[in-house]
């Protein structure tokens, strides 16, 4: 077993992200972690570093075997086209251990994500994510949640292994499994085709699962605070287009809308078979 002070923890973050570092600090501090580092853009000011530290003074006394912050300030690349991608990078490199968690700070994690954290490493098991719930503030939006959770059993059966970005994977096989093509990835949210469905986190896990395990555990490890970006009718179109290059079945495809309630994605998938069919596209070609 992993002696479970021995991993680090990994987030991103900005100065606009202040109200969820209130909220969810504490959390990533305190589920026996030997350090934290929070990532943070180079261009951050002297006070929103101020506020981070005092913040966790305060979680210090209250925690006292609160987890060690270090608050790193990462510089831009050029060579890097989604920033984030190279933050989150920056701060797996910067990290004192191998084994690694990592989050986004709108998470409320407990410890749960343990169980992830004991697997990595072993058996041949590069990363292992953990089950989010997304937190809604409306009883339409928490009953959608609640019936894409349970559909996710389904899901798990006909697709893949589900994903979430809450997961812990083991150093030396990313850094053995990714390559430069990283670097090509645009923020989702004003991305084209391939960054829209590939983020970050999922071309990590996409990279490593071709040569390790990639292993998704029931357990909910966080409540999700943030906003989905998959719900939006553009990133549903997308990911239908994406579903027909995965070679997915148009009843595996009927069968996720109808789950996530994402009825745009089976448009998606019909709009990029016929792209294909007429030659202005090929199968497979999603970059």
């Amino acid at each position: 077993m992993i002696d479970l002070r021995n991993f680090s923890i990994v987030v991103p973050s900005r100065e606009v992200d202040w109200p969820h570092i209130k909220n969810n600090l504490h959390t990533y501090l305190t589920v026996g972690a030997e350090e934290m580092i929070l990532c943070i853009d180079d261009d951050s000011s002297q006070e929103f570093i101020a506020n981070v530290y005092s913040l966790y003074d305060r979680i210090k006394k209250r925690y006292p075997d609160a987890s060690l912050l270090k608050v790193l300030k990462v510089e831009k690349r050029t060579d890097y086209s989604f920033h984030q991608a190279w933050v989150r990078r920056k701060g797996f490199l910067e990290s004192k251990n191998d084994v690694i968690l990592t989050g986004d700070i709108d998470l409320h994690i407990n410890k749960c994500v343990l169980n992830a954290v004991e697997l990595v490493g072993k058996d041949n098991i590069g990363l292992v994510s953990v089950q989010k719930f997304p937190l809604q503030s409306n009883l339409r939006s928490s009953l959608s949640t609640i019936w894409r959770l349970a559909g996710q059993v389904m899901i798990r059966k006909l697709y893949h292994s589900v994903f979430t970005g809450l997961y812990a994977f083991y150093r030396p096989y990313w850094i053995e499994t990714e390559d430069s093509r990283i670097k090509e990835l645009r923020n989702p949210k004003h991305a084209g085709f391939y960054s829209s469905v590939i983020g970050e986190d999922v071309y990590l896990r996409d990279c490593m699962q071709k040569k390790y395990q990639c292993i998704y555990l029931k357990c909910v490890g966080a409540v999700d605070y943030g906003i989905s970006l998959h719900d939006s009718p553009v990133i549903q179109f997308t990911m239908g287009r994406y579903y027909f290059h995965q070679g997915k079945s148009l009843w595996q495809v009927l069968l996720a809308a109808f789950l996530y309630f994402h009825p745009d994605s089976i448009a998606g998938y019909f709009y990029e078979k016929e792209r294909v069919k007429k030659g202005l596209a090929k199968l497979g070609d999603v970059v």
